[in-house]
């Protein structure tokens, strides 16, 4: 087949994820999963792919901010403006290489990214696009980072979200009490974890709060449990358990729009079935240890949570994000992709796929159905599928 185009694929891993440049990717390879590694399988087939690590429980913005820096080979600003007001480290880790050479208008990238990886890169191509005000106001010319400069929306070809909670999800509101232990749980880990050595194995990557390490430019006292940066974290709202929050997530999108460069894509999971009275169940496809999740999420109450309209159909979950939420931002405009594909895809436009029947992390290649010979030939067509549509968009 002749492609219109080559471009470089970037797969951005979701909450508690990992990339490769963690030993960890060796044994358990995020995309991939049970199915083998998937983005050296493209690279084996002479497509140029990449899986990068940003911070597993940062904010949105802040693994926007990581990533950019890694797709360019500079060194994170997580912004003047944004760092004070958070309250944390201007900047973080420096990248000798860049990722991706020779990243820009001609040689653009394909993002695709799962869970909340799709808020990671909606930010990154609104701040490509349009920049940052506040940034731009706060800091002087000679020292803004180019990601905040805007103008650069034409960097990216395509964004393709898969089981992305774009409005949130309804599990952090269901089990608030919860993911109060949670948040303060994995922060203590990431604190210890991250001070003894296990950056290689998993990277943290939260050195901008002093609660890790990081391995050049920026030095600070080691403090094995630094519950002050802990507390830190959580007051300032800049992590991932709150910008998970509905109520986070739609004050999140009010800043985010779609690029008129950029085509966007959206497939989200539903691994429950109907129970009669309006609630859902685990279907036999969702592995056990979603069942208890998708139980609640399943019987949430309806109701409104800052403009986000809580109806039957955010019941319909994957184990961890509701399917309504996952089909695209509600804020943004949408269109069904079964009705268009035969006809010129639009850009600056949310193509909602048909919805993916299996888990959370069906959708990456980790379900238990996908192992023995043969039994993941579908899910990988799937992928050859979306490769090769992607590889035929025009410019």
């Amino acid at each position: 087949m002749e492609y219109k185009n080559k471009y470089p694929y970037i797969f951005v891993h979701g909450m508690m994820g990992w990339g490769e440049e963690n030993k960890l990717y060796n044994v358990i390879p995020y995309w991939g999963m049970v199915t083998g590694n998937q983005v050296k399988q493209l690279r084996e087939q002479g497509i140029e792919a990449y899986a990068p690590q940003v911070s597993p429980v940062g904010s949105a913005w802040d693994r926007a901010c990581e990533l950019y820096a890694q797709l360019t080979g500079s060194t994170v600003d997580y912004g003047v403006a944004h760092s004070k007001e958070k309250g944390h480290n201007r900047f973080g880790m420096t990248y000798a290489k860049p990722l991706v050479p020779g990243w820009g208008s001609e040689k653009k990238i394909h993002l695709l990214g799962h869970s909340f990886g799709g808020a990671t890169m909606r930010i990154l191509v609104e701040l490509l696009e349009n920049g940052s005000e506040a940034e731009r106001a706060a800091t002087p010319a000679d020292e803004l980072s180019p990601l905040f400069q805007g103008g650069h929306g034409d960097w990216v070809k395509s964004l393709t979200a898969i089981s992305a909670p774009h409005d949130g999800t309804t599990f952090t509101h269901a089990f608030e009490k919860l993911m109060v232990f949670v948040t303060y749980g994995v922060l203590g880990l990431a604190s210890i974890l991250g001070n003894v050595g296990s950056r290689t194995i998993y990277d943290w990557k939260m050195s901008q709060w002093g609660l890790t390490q990081i391995p050049n430019n920026v030095a600070y006292k080691r403090n094995i449990l630094n519950i002050a940066a802990i507390r830190k974290v959580v007051k300032s709202k800049d992590n991932v358990f709150a910008n998970l929050r509905i109520d986070e997530a739609m004050e999140i999108n009010k800043n985010i729009h779609t690029s008129k460069n950029v085509y966007y894509f959206s497939v989200s999971g539903d691994g429950t079935k109907p129970v009669g009275d309006g609630t859902y169940v685990r279907a036999p496809i969702m592995i056990f240890a979603f069942i208890p999740f998708a139980k609640v999420l399943g019987r949430f109450p309806e109701q409104v949570i800052n403009g986000a309209v809580i109806n039957e159909e955010w019941r319909k979950n994957d184990g961890l994000v509701s399917l309504e939420s996952g089909r695209y931002p509600h804020l943004e405009p949408h269109c069904q992709f079964e009705e268009v594909k035969n006809a010129p895809i639009k850009k600056g436009i949310w193509h909602v796929l048909p919805d993916a029947i299996g888990d959370h992390g069906t959708v990456i290649g980790g379900s238990l159905s996908f192992i023995g010979r043969g039994k993941a030939k579908n899910y990988k067509n799937a992928y050859k599928y979306w490769i090769d549509f992607l590889e035929n968009l025009p410019d």
